[in-house]
């Protein structure tokens, strides 16, 4: 009995000893574990406080190239402030109808006086606006000071008027044909805006007592100066040039 109880008490001893053994291995086991979590969150925060220099380089590259697409943007913008008048738009195609190409040494002459009178002042289907406001203060009576001084505003070349009496706005008349800008883009130069036009005139014929209609397109470079005593919208027409026809 006695050898017995003694085995008892030694298998006792030795689970608890196997116990308090395990327990202490898992202690260490925890404590070991919960030292690496500890680190390897100081480790992330560190980390994530400190600044990358290539990424502020970034940042500043992409900050840069912004602002940079910003003024080109703007740049772009003002390029294409012009607006192109109805005024303006309704010379240019007048012009572009009836010269391939149209400079200073067009304006010279009777020529010039007859078609500037015709197209232009005595057109009922072609009016400006200070054409329009000078006939309504004047009772449709224009005179050749009056006439002189609305060529120079087209052309920028002074020009002599003769006429053997005012013009009388009441007789105007209209050509067959029509002419417009159909569309166009312009670039700004030194001096003014030199303008890329689409140019359309519509025809009619008769044939056989009918009316045909028809479209003849083609393209216009104009180069358009500053004139401060213009009363085309501050701009002459310095040159006009048929790029196909």
């Amino acid at each position: 009995m006695k050898k017995n109880k003694r085995r008892k008490r030694k298998r006792i001893i030795s689970v608890t000893l196997i116990i308090v053994a395990l327990l202490l291995i898992i202690g260490c086991a925890v404590y070991i574990g919960y030292n690496k979590v500890v680190q390897s969150s100081e480790s992330s925060v560190s980390n994530s406080s400190v600044t990358n220099p290539a990424d502020s380089n970034s940042s500043d590259t992409k900050s840069d190239a912004s602002e940079s697409g910003q003024v080109s943007t703007n740049s772009s913008t003002a390029s294409t402030d012009f607006k192109l008048s109805d005024d303006l738009a309704g010379a240019i195609a007048l012009i572009a109808q009836s010269y391939n190409e149209f400079d200073s040494t067009s304006v010279e002459g009777e020529a010039w006086q007859e078609f500037f009178t015709s197209h232009f002042l005595m057109n009922s289907h072609y009016g400006f606006e200070y054409l329009n406001d000078l006939t309504e203060k004047n009772s449709n009576i224009i005179d050749e000071e009056q006439a002189e001084y609305m060529s120079y505003s087209l052309t920028g070349v002074k020009s002599d008027f003769t006429f053997a009496e005012p013009l009388d706005y009441n007789n105007a008349s209209s050509f067959l044909n029509d002419v417009y800008v159909e569309n166009y883009t312009s670039e700004p130069i030194d001096d003014g805006v030199l303008i890329h036009a689409v140019i359309t005139t519509t025809e009619q014929t008769l044939e056989n007592d009918d009316v045909i209609v028809s479209n003849v397109s083609y393209n216009v470079d104009v180069k358009l100066i500053t004139n401060p005593s213009s009363c085309f919208d501050g701009y002459s027409i310095y040159s006009l040039e048929c790029i196909q026809q």
